[in-house]
């Protein structure tokens, strides 16, 4: 299928589209605006956007979603937009009930409309949302987080018999082994310090052959996917420690449908609060350099 062409009917030689295309290969033609090499489109829609009378056609989109922008007087003003973005935090005290579908997938939406490097689109998602598979995720993630802690414990133990080295990544973890360890003997007695008990966990994912900014397009996208659940009454917290544990393990990859050459940049779980936050968050001063 084709990427882009223009409906020389509709196109009035307005010129608009040209200095939108990323890529140079829109130039004027004699009666419409032409397309020197198709291949190199790279589907942003810009010329689609901007375009006064909808000329520009790109088959592998669908058509219905260049909805018209809405006003600028419909935005959120600008001290609205900052308090909600200070209205969100880390969440972890659940209500004991399950995330609609429906929730789950505007949540999705959300960031699949976000921008990614080169267009490429290359983020997957992994929703676990039923209880027995959220269980069996939470038991291994624990067990490869005890593994891991018993492995940098043995270095360290190692390094103080015999001088052996103790690797960088245990050194930079060495504080978390403790962690580990305990947040295992808690579930045991039904505390959960990793997912917090929430209903639903979301993973991002990318082949990073298939990315120019793999880390970048996930934390963008989750950001906006994270902004969304607040938009539904859902708090969300991000879960670095499922992030380090999926990515050591091939075979936690392979219950979870991921392929093996996937990397997990982020990953949140998310649910309805329960707990009520009276203030916005606080944060340090931002250090700038202002030329």
């Amino acid at each position: 299928m084709e990427k882009i062409r223009i409906d020389e009917k509709k196109c009035t030689l307005c010129g608009l589209c040209i200095p939108e295309c990323l890529r140079g290969i829109l130039q004027e033609g004699k009666e419409a605006v032409h397309v020197t090499n198709p291949k190199y489109c790279i589907l942003c829609g810009h010329c689609k956007a901007v375009c006064p009378v909808d000329a520009p056609e790109l088959p592998r989109l669908d058509a219905s979603e260049f909805e018209p922008v809405p006003e600028r007087e419909n935005y959120p003003k600008a001290d609205e937009l900052l308090s909600f973005f200070r209205a969100r935090r880390s969440i972890r005290q659940f209500e004991k009930r399950s995330v609609e579908r429906e929730k789950l997938e505007k949540i999705i939406q959300a960031g699949r409309f976000a921008p990614t490097g080169g267009n490429l689109q290359g983020l997957h998602y992994t929703v676990v949302h039923t209880p027995d598979k959220l269980s069996e995720v939470r038991d291994m993630n624990l067990d490869l987080l005890y593994r891991k802690a018993e492995d940098i414990e043995r270095a360290f133990e190692q390094n103080s018999q015999t001088g052996e080295p103790v690797p960088q990544a245990y050194q930079e973890r060495k504080l978390y082994a403790s962690l580990w360890k305990a947040m295992k003997g808690l579930m045991g007695k039904g505390i959960d310090k990793l997912f917090y008990h929430a209903p639903a966990l979301v993973a991002l994912h990318v082949d990073p052959a298939k990315s120019t900014s793999a880390m970048v397009d996930a934390g963008l996208a989750a950001m906006q996917m994270a902004l969304m659940a607040e938009t539904l009454e859902l708090g969300t917290c991000f879960c670095g420690f499922f992030v380090f544990a999926v990515n050591e393990s091939k075979e936690f990859k392979k219950i979870l449908d991921i392929p093996e050459k996937h990397i997990v940049p982020v990953s949140f779980v998310v649910g309805y609060p329960d707990v009520k936050y009276q203030r916005l968050v606080s944060r340090n001063p931002a250090r700038v350099n202002w030329f």
